[in-house]
Order: structure tokens, then sequence, then C-alpha cells
């Protein structure tokens, strides 16, 4: 028999573990908790790659975010290795593709474009904007506290911290819980807002389609459109050569780069917690698991 119980949060999720009330923590522990937890006796960490994306939505339909010039600055500025090791310390990895890296096709478009924390960058496009330290570029910024873990609050402050080095953007940092957010984005009130996505399928087009296609992406409020993208995507769709598809990808995520509407921060990997009497736990991208597996040692 599988029980299957719900927490409103990672702590209590963890010290249901610790006290016995649960034989597996899983989705969502916090990074502080899967690095003490790692020390605990008679406690397990599973670890896996994961194939979760965090990104960066710009609704291009919204000054002064139809500005390529904007987005690109904003692009360029942010550090994605800061929130990998001060909020998630080192649980994910800098991501610079909406396709998840160790998956066919992906390149770092993103790095190859932009570097990383790049504010000489970012100020000579901020400059040719419009901007400068004593006109700057307000950016309002939206998240939501829970859907995602304790820490999106955390990565919030980083991303309005990087983007407020260049000394020419201010930033305005906002939240609302998940159905409220939805709905927001949905009707493209939310200029710039934290997402992210879990696989349907493995396949490079579950990661591009429903975010840079024309209507696919309503779920995000519409928030970029744009022919030339639309014709690549549904050209890598029928494709049947593999090779022929990781090229349109390829010049995919170069576009996706220099339009910049949707902009890659991180890429998760997968922690299961659970007492050293439990096994048979299998992480792999596909993000599911697998409880037909799960055994516990008499008397565990």
């Amino acid at each position: 028999t599988v029980v299957i119980k719900f927490y409103k949060d990672a702590t209590t999720l963890r010290l249901a573990l610790e006290s016995g009330e649960i034989d597996i923590a899983w989705k969502t522990l916090n990074p502080t908790d899967i690095k003490d937890l790692k020390t605990k006796p008679g406690i397990k960490v599973w670890e896996g790659p994961g194939s979760f994306i965090r990104y960066i939505v710009f609704n291009t339909k919204i000054p002064p975010f139809d500005n390529k010039l904007v987005r690109q600055a904003l692009a360029a500025a942010l550090d994605r290795n800061a929130i990998a090791q001060k909020v998630f310390l080192g649980t994910v990895d800098p991501l610079y593709s909406l396709i998840p890296s160790g998956m066919w096709g992906h390149i770092d478009a993103f790095k190859d474009k932009y570097g990383e924390a790049n504010l000489d960058l970012a100020k000579q496009l901020l400059k040719q904007a419009g901007y400068s330290e004593t006109k700057k570029l307000k950016v309002e910024l939206w998240y939501t506290p829970t859907h995602y873990g304790d820490t999106e609050a955390d990565v919030a402050a980083l991303i309005k911290e990087a983007w407020e080095k260049t000394g020419m953007v201010e930033v305005t940092v906002k939240s609302a819980e998940w159905s409220t957010y939805l709905d927001l984005t949905r009707k493209g009130q939310l200029a710039v807002t934290l997402y992210g996505w879990y696989p349907d399928y493995m396949d490079p087009d579950d990661y591009t389609f429903p975010f840079l296609h024309t209507g696919s992406n309503r779920w995000l409020g519409n928030p970029y459109s744009d022919p030339d993208m639309d014709k690549m995507l549904e050209q890598a769709q029928v494709e049947p050569d593999q090779a022929k598809r990781a090229e349109l990808y390829k010049n995919i995520q170069i576009k996706l780069a220099d339009d910049a509407p949707i902009v890659p921060i991180f890429q998760g990997k997968l922690y299961v917690a659970s007492k050293d009497t439990v096994g048979g736990i299998v992480l792999d991208p596909l993000m599911l698991l697998r409880y037909y597996l799960i055994y516990k040692q008499v008397g565990g």
C-alpha cells in the first residue's frame, strides 16, 4: 500500500521524514535540507538528472519590453551562477537555452551571444535603448511565492540585484499567489514574470513550440510572435531526419537568444530523500516516481 501525503512547505516535508511520519520526501526539498539530510544517519538522498527548467518571460507586447535592446540588455546582465550557487547551493545548473543541457539539439545560445553577467554589454545595450544612470529602465518583476518552492523570493532578489548592478535599471519585485499569477499572466497584464517547465515528453519540440509559436504560448499571455520562428518550429515538428531537425533547433535557439522574449535561468536536478530502509527509487529526466519499483525492507 502506498499512502501519498501533501505538505504545505519544504520544511514541514523534511520534518515529516525525520520524525518517521513518512518514508520518502519527493518534490520539493529546500537546497539547505538536501545538503543537511545527506549527513543524517538513517536517511538516504537520491540524486538524478533533471529536465525541468526555469526562465524569465518578457511580454513583448508591453513597453518597454517591445524593444529588443531592452530584453537583450537584461539577458546579458543576468547572473545565473550566482542564483545556482547562492540560492540553490549547486543543486541546479545554469541554463543557456530553453532546450535543456544533455538533450540532443541543445546549444548554449545565450552564453554564446551574451556571456554571463556581462554588465559592459548590458550597459551598452541600455544606452542604445535610450537609458542612462539618470534615466533608468523601470522593471516590475513578478514571481509566485509557493508554486516553485520556498526559494522563489531569493531567485527574484538575485535577478533584481544583477540587473541593478548596471546602474541603469530600477527593479520593483512583486508577487501573487499561483491562481492570481496565472490569471494576470494569461490576460497579458504582467510584463516580466518567472516561470518553470516540467516536460510532457522528451523532445526539443516540447521546450520550444509551446513557448515560441504564435498562439501556442497563450498560456504565457501570448508574449511573443514571429513568422520566421513559427516557420522553423513547424518544419522541425514534421522533419523525419534528426540531423536536419537538430540544425533547425540550432537556428531556433540562435533566434531565441537574439530576440530574447524568454530568457533561461537554470536547469534542475532531481532529489529524493528517504529512510535508508527504502530501495528501488529510480530518478531520470522523465521526472516520474515509479511507485511500483519502490520497496521497503522488512522491519524498516
